[in-house]
């Protein structure tokens, strides 16, 4: 009965997130274009774009998914539900570890570290934490000299970004579970020197969010078909200096199917899954994210080799991934698993990303 009431309490909030997520984004859409003084549109078109803070909080967190376009939310097996979709965690077993490096644009970096561990009958717990690193940047301050250039250097400074997150899953039914994910984030941009008014005041640019992640995930018995939804990064609006924003929510809604299964086929040593992801970001139009696995494991044997692609659609500078992955598990759940993801970008702007997770059970 305990159980029953949570589920219903996580439920309700994650739908009550969704709607006033929905609302809020309606409130926050920003036109597309500046159009002149005393001009009103007939047909104005609206965009989301810089809305959200705190972004290194979108970048990938793990190969697999990453390779697959950033689809997956239904997804089993792994420790890195702890931030796809801490539902997920419910239906992992054992103890597992995972570390991914990330190699993002503009020549800055990503390191993502997580751990999640089963306890038989009382659901699975998970920890995570990523760290963002933004390179070096010069430094200004306003020179008040009406001689001077209007600005003196200061030499170069790098900021701080982080994240720590604790999750849990729990299993329902044998079929379908709901988790939540609680994040603290902390983005310091260092101190500077702004005009307020005709005062020229210092002020610290350290910021401190705390945001949930609420997920159900649901196997409807159909050939292995699954489908789940999370609302990402949900936080109250934070404000720097004079402007007000909030985290990167997101709200995503996911379609796993098993293909070989739908089409009456149950090959042993063969699987292929179909992925399909709906986003809905804060700071963004909605998106489709699809992405195809295969897997072949030979059946009693502790290796798998597995191979994936994705694309994803209505972005402005990013479109199709791909990579692969290698595991060697024994009966007993223990081995290591190393995964890679490429991802192409519009190389007018940025380079391609590379995506290298490793994870052990033990």
């Amino acid at each position: 009965m305990k159980r029953f009431k949570l589920a219903t309490l996580m439920i309700a909030l994650f739908v009550g997130a969704g709607l006033l997520a929905t609302t809020a984004e309606a409130q926050l859409r920003t036109p597309e274009k500046i159009l002149p003084a005393n001009h009103e549109e007939d047909n104005p078109v609206f965009i989301k774009v810089g809305q959200a803070g705190f972004a290194f909080l979108k970048l990938p967190t793990n190969a697999r998914s990453a390779a697959l376009a950033g689809a997956g939310t239904g997804i089993i097996g792994s420790a890195a539900g702890v931030f796809t979709n801490p539902a997920t965690l419910a239906f992992f077993e054992g103890r597992e570890a995972f570390f991914t490096h990330v190699e993002w644009i503009a020549e800055t970096k990503s390191q993502v570290a997580g751990a999640a561990f089963n306890i038989p009958g009382r659901g699975t717990f998970g920890i995570g934490f990523i760290t963002y690193d933004a390179g070096s940047f010069n430094g200004t301050a306003i020179d008040a000299n009406p001689a001077g250039a209007g600005f003196t250097e200061t030499g170069t400074f790098t900021t701080t970004n982080y994240a720590l997150s604790v999750a849990y899953g729990m299993k329902i039914t044998d079929r379908f579970s709901v988790g939540a994910n609680i994040k603290m984030a902390k983005q310091d941009l260092g101190t500077g020197n702004v005009f307020i008014g005709s005062n020229r005041t210092t002020v610290d640019n350290s910021k401190t969010a705390f945001a949930v992640d609420l997920g159900t995930y649901f196997n409807t018995g159909f050939r292995n078909t699954i489908l789940a939804m999370t609302v990402q990064n949900y936080s109250q609006e934070l404000t720097y200096q004079r402007e007000s924003f909030e985290l990167p929510r997101n709200i995503r809604v996911g379609l796993l199917v098993d293909v070989l299964s739908m089409a009456g086929n149950t090959p042993v040593p063969h699987h292929l899954n179909l992925a399909l992801d709906v986003t809905n970001p804060v700071d963004f139009d909605e998106q489709v994210l699809a992405g195809l696995e295969y897997t072949f494991q030979a059946a009693g044997s502790p290796i798998g080799f597995s191979g994936r692609a994705g694309y994803k659609t209505n972005h402005d500078t990013e479109s199709y991934s791909f990579g692969g992955g290698l595991k060697y598990l024994t009966e007993a759940g223990k081995g290591v698993k190393i995964d890679y993801a490429y991802k192409a970008f519009d190389s007018n702007f940025f380079s391609s990303v590379h995506v290298l997770s490793a994870a052990i059970d033990f």
